[in-house]
């Protein structure tokens, strides 16, 4: 029975027997429709029967029983609810059997599948096991390979010093005849200023010149490396000095130009050919005598096929060349006017205009000038021609380094490195000609013998007895008025028996 017909059932009893049963069953009695809505939906819900309604005999609040409504039809009303309870029970009950079958179903579905993920791990672990193995043993086997490769390479011994003399060799031999042809020709400078030369990395100063420098602060000061084809080739015997190295790497950075001043044979001129042999530079060297004139070493104007045109020369086309290193040697030996074009020429951010057109400096060109009287002319007459530098050129070099014979030690060690001689040689010799360098100083010799002088000296040993090499290769350099104080050193202080015992 649906619960409309329970609900009209409901309100066709008397109110009194409806209150009662709200009342007995725990529903709060406001009025008698929602009374009746309550306990239709308490039947709907089975909590309780319509009997137990309508079959209330007592009226809440009377003193007698009140004849309950007929039966008949509320029976079967209830059976009616009874069967459709009873089928919707076995319904809910085939349906829960139903799916207690599923779910064993299902259920021996994911043992099986389990049992099969557990089988798949197992293989899995095995086949990760055989190539952990497999990957263990090939550790190995690299590492013994690569054993026996390192004890292979550690007994090769590549001597790096004979590489770079043998690459240099073999890149002079190509070079020489072409050098040579641009040499004869006098071609030097114009070869060189047609090449554009490149910085091509920095290097730390104490790995192109084997010789620390830093600044002030500690930081090792870098070196540009240029990768010009005629940088003169590396002289691996010459010794470096620190106070030298800090004076160019210092012009290197400044583009500031820097004199020269010292002794004859203290290497003034070779520094600057190896600083820029060392760093892939062109190298230009003029040579300055008292016939130089700027039309030697500038340019002039001449004609040239019919036509009248601007010759530049060596300074000109060096000055013009990226990377160039240009030594004006000797340079008091001529007269101050003829120098004096190089004054705009030296200036910083120089734009000159010579010959009808403008010249300016090329980058990373660096000039030095060198003399043996730091631009003060000859005092002492050892040096008879040179003249007093004009104050304005001499202003234009930013610093003035003077240079000065090496240290015993150092000397010896470069004759050594030259001639191949013993250190017994090289150090009775360099001894003696030390002597001869002091007598300078009183008089009795007029100019210090130089490195050059001790290294021929050794060498024509090998050929003349030791009377006759001095004479050639250092007596007969001097003038006239050191003979005496020569023959007096060559007494004093060499032993013929010992050179030659120990060459």
């Amino acid at each position: 029975m649906s619960r409309a017909d329970n609900r009209k059932i409901l309100m066709s009893q008397r109110l009194d027997v409806i209150k009662a049963a709200a009342i007995e069953h725990g529903i709060p009695f406001k009025d008698k429709g929602s009374a009746c809505d309550a306990l239709a939906d308490a039947i709907e819900d089975c909590s309780i029967t319509l009997a137990s309604v309508t079959g209330q005999a007592h009226v809440y609040g009377a003193s007698k029983a009140v004849p309950a409504a007929p039966a008949t039809s509320v029976g079967a009303a209830m059976l009616q609810d009874v069967d459709a309870l009873k089928s919707a029970m076995d319904q809910v009950k085939a349906l829960g059997q139903a799916h207690q079958s599923r779910l064993m179903g299902l259920d021996d579905g994911v043992k099986a599948v389990a049992i099969e993920l557990d089988k798949s791990r197992g293989a899995l672990a095995e086949g990760i096991l055989k190539v952990s193995d497999s990957l263990t043993a090939l550790d190995k086997k690299a590492d013994a390979q690569a054993a026996a490769l390192r004890a292979q390479v550690a007994d090769i011994r590549i001597d790096d010093a004979a590489v770079a003399v043998q690459v240099s060799e073999a890149v002079a031999a190509a070079f020489k005849p072409f050098a040579a042809a641009v040499a004869d020709a006098g071609a030097e400078a114009v070869v060189g200023s047609m090449v554009a030369a490149t910085v091509v990395r920095r290097a730390p100063c104490v790995d192109v010149f084997d010789i620390s420098v830093t600044d002030r602060k500690g930081v090792e000061v870098m070196v540009d490396i240029w990768d010009h084809p005629a940088a003169p080739a590396v002289d691996d015997n010459f010794i470096w000095s620190a106070d030298i190295l800090r004076h160019l790497l210092l012009s290197q950075d400044t583009g500031e130009n820097a004199w020269f001043g010292g002794e004859k044979g203290t290497g003034k001129s070779e520094t600057a050919r190896q600083f820029a042999a060392r760093t892939g530079r062109a190298f230009t060297r003029i040579n300055f005598t008292k016939h130089s004139g700027q039309e030697d070493f500038i340019g002039a104007t001449g004609l040239v096929n019919g036509a009248t045109v601007f010759e530049p020369k060596g300074f000109l086309m060096a000055y013009t060349c990226p990377s160039s290193v240009i030594l004006l040697d000797e340079v008091s030996n001529t007269d101050s006017g003829e120098l004096a074009v190089l004054n705009g020429l030296l200036e910083p951010n120089a734009a000159v205009t010579i010959g009808g057109s403008v010249w300016r400096r090329a980058p990373g060109v660096l000039v030095f000038a060198a003399d043996n009287t730091l631009g003060n002319g000859d005092q002492s007459g050892r040096y008879a021609g040179t003249r007093t530098m004009n104050s304005a050129l001499c202003d234009r070099f930013a610093r003035l380094i003077t240079f000065k014979f090496m240290e015993p030690a150092q000397e010896i060690a470069a004759v050594m490195r030259h001639t191949g001689t013993t250190l017994a040689v090289a150090t009775h010799v360099v001894e003696a000609i030390n002597v001869a360098r002091g007598k300078v100083e009183t008089g009795d010799v007029i100019d210090a013998p130089s490195i050059r002088s001790v290294c021929a000296f050794i060498r024509a040993l090998d050929r003349m007895p030791v009377a006759e090499a001095w004479q050639a290769a250092v007596a007969a350099r001097q003038p006239s008025e050191s003979a005496a104080g020569l023959a007096a050193v060559y007494a004093a202080t060499i032993n013929p028996d010992y050179l030659l015992d120990n060459l």
